[in-house]
């Protein structure tokens, strides 16, 4: 799920840790509307519930068709019975939703050696 990037303006990776993150509460449609929070979930048979894992975080989105990866901003998290559910920033702009296991999330040293 892509936004417009008009939303979703691009931004310097190395300002990761200021882009703002969306924690401690399930979102709401309206927190999806006025772009505080990248997804909603609503109408579902499940429960689902925040997942702290310390926003935003640095990681890599891996495509599972050809291994490729892209350096995105983790600003959302929400654990469901069908798995986590991750929203983020793209830093060309734009965002997204995967899930946990498509991530690749990255250390202080990677980080390091990502930002150089």
């Amino acid at each position: 799920m892509t936004a417009e990037k008009d939303n979703w303006p691009a931004f310097d990776i190395r300002s990761w840790k200021n882009i703002p993150s969306f924690s401690g509460k399930i979102a709401n449609e309206s927190d999806a509307k006025n772009g505080t929070a990248v997804f909603c979930i609503k109408d579902v048979d499940f429960d689902h519930t925040p997942f702290e894992i310390g926003l935003p975080r640095l990681a890599y989105l891996i495509d599972s068709e050809n291994g490729d990866k892209e350096l995105i901003v983790l600003i959302q998290a929400e654990s469901t019975s069908r798995g986590i559910v991750i929203g983020y920033r793209s830093p060309q702009g734009g965002n997204g939703a995967c899930f946990f296991y498509e991530l690749e999330l990255l250390d202080e040293k990677e980080i390091e050696k990502v930002l150089e």
